[in-house]
């Protein structure tokens, strides 16, 4: 298959984001800026090897160790009553410090509802695409809205085989205007194609 705008890793999540005037943008090039999400990128993919998508066992807390504070593993959860749904495994301290420490928590429980769907999309999107994406995004907690998230996201198989888990790690800074923001990913995007 040939690789449109449409149909690249992430499409469908700036899709939604510019239709729902959401403060987030995916990268599917991975041109991280945290030298902690380009070494998660990198033991993702070495993890892997020649496999599709890693276990969630081979990512131990020994394997984790430099990036564990940043570290946040999802369960997708299918309930009858309530349909997809994702728990929080594990959260370290320093994503715990932005986001509240989540760990063990559904996600509909914790975060505001009306950015759910910004949450469950690039959850979704991770899941679907099959490998890591980069997001950035502005902080959902409400004392928080200064920072911004640069996020590394990608899937991971479960102790059955499926992919209904994402690898996530989080850096925080201060947020400048989201539109300058968006320029420079922009043209980095471009000169990063060139």
């Amino acid at each position: 298959m040939v690789e449109t705008a449409d149909n690249r890793p992430g499409a469908r999540y700036m899709k939604m984001a510019q239709e729902n005037g959401w403060v987030g943008f995916c990268d599917p090039q991975l041109a991280f800026r945290s030298s902690e999400l380009l070494e998660l990128s990198a033991l993702w993919h070495q993890v892997k090897g020649a496999g599709e998508i890693p276990r969630r066992a081979d990512f131990t807390p020994r394997v984790l160790k430099s990036c564990l504070p940043h570290v946040a593993i999802y369960e997708r959860v299918i309930c009858p009553e309530k349909g997809v749904r994702y728990r929080v495994r594990l959260m370290g301290t320093r994503f715990a410090d932005v986001m509240g420490d989540l760990t063990g928590k559904f996600v509909d429980e914790a975060i505001a509802p009306q950015f759910l769907p910004r949450w469950y999309a690039a959850l979704d999107s991770v899941l679907e695409a099959r490998v890591p994406l980069r997001f950035l995004s502005r902080s959902d907690t409400t004392d928080k809205k200064f920072l911004l998230g640069e996020f590394f996201e990608a899937p991971l198989l479960n102790d059955n085989g499926e992919p209904d888990l994402v690898l996530a790690a989080g850096i925080h800074s201060a947020m400048h205007s989201w539109k300058e923001i968006i320029a420079e990913e922009r043209a980095r995007n471009v000169a990063a194609a060139a």
